[in-house]
C-alpha cells in the first residue's frame, strides 16, 4: 500500500512539473506582449489626465468622470458627456449623430481636436484609445 501512495505522489508531482513547464513557457511568449501593452495603457492613462493635450486647459478627465456622466453646457445647449466605464463596448452602437458606427478611436481622435482644442499624434492617440479600451 505504500508503494502504491508512493508512485502516484510521484506521478502527480511529475504532471504537475510538467505543466508547470509549459504555463511557464507559454508565459514566457506573452510576458512582451503584455509588458508593451500595459505600458501603452500606462502612456494612454497619462496622456487622460494631461490637460498638455489640449489648448483649452481641460484634460480628457475633466468630463468623462469615471463613474457618472458629467452635465456641460456646449455651445449654448446643456448635454451629459457619458462617463468612461465600458466604452469600447458601448461605441460598437450605432452613433444617432454622426449617423455611423464610431470606433474608440475616432471619439478619442474627435474629442482632442473638437472639445480640448488641441492634437494627438499617432502614438499618443493609440496610447489613449487603449486605456479608454481597458476601462471596463
Amino acid at each position: 500500500m505504500k508503494k502504491f501512495i508512493l508512485a502516484v505522489f510521484i506521478l502527480l508531482a511529475a504532471s504537475f512539473a510538467v505543466s508547470l513547464s509549459i504555463l511557464t513557457a507559454a508565459n514566457a511568449k506573452m510576458m512582451p506582449m503584455m509588458y508593451k501593452n500595459a505600458k501603452l495603457i500606462a502612456q494612454g492613462k497619462k496622456l487622460f489626465y494631461s490637460k498638455d493635450i489640449g489648448t483649452n486647459g481641460f484634460s480628457c478627465a475633466t468630463c468623462h468622470v469615471y463613474s457618472a456622466g458629467t452635465y456641460i453646457n456646449l455651445h449654448g445647449r446643456g448635454m451629459v458627456i457619458r462617463p468612461i466605464k465600458n466604452a469600447a463596448k458601448k461605441m460598437a452602437q450605432f452613433d444617432k449623430i454622426h449617423h455611423m458606427h464610431m470606433t474608440v478611436k475616432m471619439k478619442d481622435k474627435m474629442c482632442v481636436k473638437f472639445a480640448l482644442r488641441g492634437h494627438i499624434s499617432k502614438s499618443g492617440l493609440k496610447a489613449l484609445t487603449a486605456y479608454v479600451g481597458s476601462l471596463k
